[in-house]
């Protein structure tokens, strides 16, 4: 059990400054299933499944 929190931990430590690379929502007109928006830091817009 108490390996099952510490992954948990890790993974959500992890993964945070990833999610947060990129701040925004999703764009309005973003195909069905997909989040696309502004990377701020390239000025590209992208989309994630």
């Amino acid at each position: 059990m108490m390996k099952a929190i510490i992954l948990g931990l890790a993974i959500a430590i992890l993964g945070a400054p990833a999610a947060m690379a990129h701040g925004g929502g999703c764009r309005k007109n973003s195909p069905p299933g997909q989040c696309c928006h502004m990377d701020n830091s390239t000025g590209v817009v992208h989309c994630h499944y």
